[in-house]
């Protein structure tokens, strides 16, 4: 097998990269944001200038730990493992990837980890331990297919089919490329659609169907040429001069080879060069210029010889025996033959272990799958039986507490039986301890007022009079009970297990703008100022309902506990995936203390407003259910005198 590019190509296993650079200012390098774009910027250099992503891999490291950002830290150390792998320090990278894989943490960031198990394949490849490498590959594969991420479906299934193209199974080699095709979608970014069609040109050149591959490598090197990926712009022009060097069109192959070194001295990439070298002795060699030939593949045997890789040293070894015997250097010629044939020898034996190792990877792997997914299926099966024995645990509760009443014979063994089912009761009792502490805490008050004045305003002569004199408080109080008793019905709906969520798209200034609508008298009986700074064009991904209920407890309360005079803003800020709301007022703040109870099941914090007005402590439990329901998140801030501020994360539209 011809295995003239072996190194470069390799380095052509897609990388996608979905980070845009952004303006950075000193105030913010701290920031995670700033950071992640740090990463991203890093990533996306090595296909432009690959010795430079250490300079902001290091720096993407240190602020990171600053901070301490797990993912930043992550990503970083990815980043400069990468940076050692295009350098040709394979050995280096696998070191830095092995170790972050083992990380625990990286199970938070599977995206991730697909990046890092392709890198750990690459190293492996180079390093031709290809049964490893193949088990990384379909590491990455599985891990893309369990989070349903289209473009490293198309990015890994590409690397197996260069994997199996390198290797000179073909038929396997297609068979990838066809997956990676019918995975591409109009968002698929140019670069990978490039990378895939240069690979198939490659492909073609080694069955020897060179217009087929000049074809594919021209599509491949318009659409590298539209991303200005400095090294898969050199693969094809690369490429190209192999294709017209076996055509034995000489010239096009030197123009070609020419431009692919300018593009190597732009961005760095020592393996592209070594292969470089390698087709510019052949085409010299071809012509008959055999001093020019044996300089520039002793040069490139230097670069095979650091990569150890004995494929690109066989073939070196086998034309200097060719210019050795041509200049009638038979000793030299010898040499090299012998030298050639033992490499041969070697790969041959490595290949035929290679074989048998694939087949055994990829038997292990697929059986290592199953046991992880009959794993999975058991603990979900012992999952069921917990819920059903705990369902049973209740049932028969209830009966054993029927059955205390009817036969005090048997209270010891009841008991007995109680205590063990005590902590299921518990928490189902809790929701039922805070139902009934609201009602009887929150709305009998109330009740009994309007019963109490009813029976004046019925029974004594002055009854109507007294009736208005007071109708004020008592229209506040049931607002004060309907506010409540909708809260209680929107809460009770939260904890059934029944209740469905249906996200959609929601525009937030407008249904915000909506909700203060409904509290203008509030905001005009204190005064205050409500002012909403959101963007127009700010959507997140919400059940409706939820939303207005969340919004409306958060205004209601910022209302509630400002002063006359005082000021509420709702502002909001783009996070990565997510939308940060923030509703904050200049009130009278809440304790530490406080603080911790608000989120509380087992608390009842009920408190009253500036100007009196009652509150449940269930209006926020409320607002963080639903919050995190719709796969959000919700946390406070406070300070006494000085104010509060709720910071709201919800997903953004898609």
């Amino acid at each position: 097998m011809n295995n003239s590019k072996t190194i470069l190509i390799t380095l052509l296993f897609v990388v996608i990269s979905l980070g845009i650079f952004a303006q950075q200012t000193p105030s913010i390098l701290k920031d995670t944001v700033y950071i992640l774009e740090l990463n991203r910027k890093a990533e996306d250099l090595r296909y432009r200038k690959s010795d430079s992503i250490q300079i902001l891999a290091t720096q993407a490291l240190e602020l990171s730990k600053e901070i301490n950002y797990e993912k930043g830290i992550l990503y970083a150390t990815y980043n400069l493992a990468s940076h050692e792998l295009y350098q040709g320090n394979s050995t280096k990278s696998l070191e830095i990837n092995s170790k972050i894989s083992r990380d625990p943490n990286l199970n938070k960031y599977p995206d991730l980890g697909i990046k890092i198990y392709n890198d750990i394949a690459q190293a492996y490849f180079i390093k031709s331990e290809h049964p490893k490498a193949y088990e990384n590959f379909l590491m990455a594969n599985y891990l893309a297919e369990r989070t349903q991420n289209s473009n490293e479906l198309v990015r890994i299934n590409n690397n197996l089919g260069t994997m199996f193209l390198l290797l000179g199974d073909y038929d396997e080699s297609m068979f990838y490329y066809d997956i990676a095709r019918q995975l591409i979608v109009q968002e698929t970014p140019n670069h990978i659609q490039g990378i895939i069609l240069s690979n198939l040109g490659y492909l073609n050149m080694r069955k020897n169907n060179l217009e087929k591959a000049k074809d594919y490598l021209r599509q491949g090197l318009e659409l590298a040429r539209k991303t200005n990926f400095s090294t898969i712009i050199a693969f094809n022009y690369l490429t190209m001069g192999e294709v017209y060097g076996l055509g034995k069109e000489y010239n096009e192959a030197l123009e070609f080879y020419g431009k692919a070194e300018k593009e190597y001295q732009s961005n760095g990439d020592k393996k592209g060069i070594s292969d470089l070298y390698f087709g510019l002795a052949t085409v010299h060699f071809s012509l008959g210029n055999y001093p020019v030939s044996k300089e520039f593949v002793l040069k490139s045997m230097d670069f095979y010889k650091s990569f150890k890789l004995r494929t690109g040293l066989e073939k070196c070894s086998r034309l200097l025996y060719k210019i050795a015997k041509y200049e009638n250097d038979f000793d030299s010629s010898l040499k090299y033959l012998e030298s050639a044939e033992a490499y041969s020898d070697s790969i041959s034996k490595e290949q035929n272990k290679t074989n048998i190792a694939m087949l055994k990877a990829k038997l292990t792997f697929e059986e290592e799958r199953n046991k992880l997914e009959e794993k999975n299926l058991a603990t979900i099966n012992k999952q069921k039986k917990y819920i059903g024995w705990s369902l049973a645990s209740l049932v028969l509760a209830i009966i054993i507490i029927f059955l205390i009443q009817k036969s005090s014979k048997k209270r010891k063994k009841i008991n007995a039986i109680l205590a063990e089912n005590q902590q299921q009761l518990h928490q189902t009792n809790q929701t039922k301890d805070k139902l009934f502490s609201i009602v009887g805490h929150d709305l009998r008050g109330p009740i009994i007022s309007l019963k109490g004045l009813l029976d004046i305003s019925l029974n004594e002569e002055n009854g109507e009079t007294q009736f208005k004199k007071f109708g004020p408080k008592l229209q506040k109080d049931l607002e004060h009970i309907h506010f409540t008793l909708d809260n209680l019905l929107n809460w009770g709906q939260t904890q059934m297990k029944g209740s469905r969520i249906e996200p959609m798209n929601v525009l937030i200034k407008k249904e915000i703008d909506q909700i203060t609508q409904l509290f203008n008298d509030n905001l005009k009986s204190k005064k205050i100022i409500l002012s909403n700074s959101l963007n127009i064009d700010f959507c997140v991904l919400m059940d409706l309902n939820h939303f207005k209920i969340v919004f409306r407890n958060l205004i209601s309360n910022a209302i509630k506990f400002t002063h006359e005079g005082g000021k509420i803003s709702i502002e909001g800020e783009i996070f990565e995936e997510h939308l940060i709301i923030q509703v904050k007022d200049s009130g009278v703040g809440i304790s530490p203390y406080d603080i911790k109870k608000i989120w509380d099941y087992k608390e009842h914090l009920s408190t009253f407003g500036t100007n009196a007005e009652k509150g449940t402590g269930l209006g926020l439990m409320l607002c963080k259910e639903m919050v995190e329901n719709n796969k959000g998140s919700i946390k406070v801030e406070s300070v006494i005198d000085e104010g509060t501020t709720f910071h709201i994360t919800l997903p953004r539209c898609t």
